[in-house]
């Protein structure tokens, strides 16, 4: 097994998170504002760029940029923002072409395999994955990315305050149960892809 970079084992805290926040804007209710503008456009960026899971690289994003503003100042977060974006972009799309491959192979003597059934294969993995879950946890992430724009915003704020927990908080508790789900449903790709 390769052995992972310091970078791949580095994990989003409430401090750094802080700072991604403060970095945005001093005044907290804007930095607020802000990260949710940033996320959103990030969210877009993705969709438009193909990726499977839009929200997943957003975060991954954000978290690049938190790690970074750990080990120095950034200008225009925003800008940055944008270019690590890029880099995340590549390296999604590097992934899901790979695992297009693997399936189109497994698949190669089926001419009739229809032509959604990558998306099938991911769909059927994130639900065995989220049935996996702990009920408190799957209805936690659930609850979590409900709604759209401001409904979201204030979904996710009655939701800190139901756990008892800030918004920070509440981020970086769905980030590790996010990690989670994407590990299963790696392992669950796989796994299909080399019984198929």
């Amino acid at each position: 097994m390769a052995n992972r970079s310091p970078k791949q084992d580095w994990v989003l805290t409430e401090e750094s998170f802080n700072s991604f926040l403060a970095a945005l804007d001093p005044d907290r209710q804007r930095a607020a504002e802000q990260y949710e503008h940033v996320r959103r456009s990030l969210i877009r960026y993705f969709y438009w760029r193909g990726s499977f899971f839009p929200e997943r690289d957003a975060d991954e994003t954000i978290d690049r940029v938190a790690r970074k503003l750990v080990e120095q100042q950034v200008a225009d977060v925003h800008t940055y923002s944008l270019g690590v974006a890029r880099n995340v972009a590549h390296e999604s799309l590097r992934v899901q072409s790979r695992e297009q491959a693997q399936l189109a192979a497994a698949d190669s003597f089926s001419s009739e395999a229809p032509a959604n059934a990558v998306f099938d294969l991911h769909l059927e993995c994130c639900e065995a994955c989220l049935a996996n879950l702990p009920s408190a946890q799957r209805e936690l992430v659930l609850a979590y990315y409900e709604g759209e724009k401001q409904m979201k915003i204030d979904n996710r704020r009655k939701l800190a305050a139901g756990v008892g927990v800030p918004v920070e908080r509440l981020r970086i508790q769905v980030h590790r149960i996010r990690e989670k789900l994407e590990t299963c449903i790696k392992r669950c790709l796989s796994t299909t892809g080399e019984q198929d």
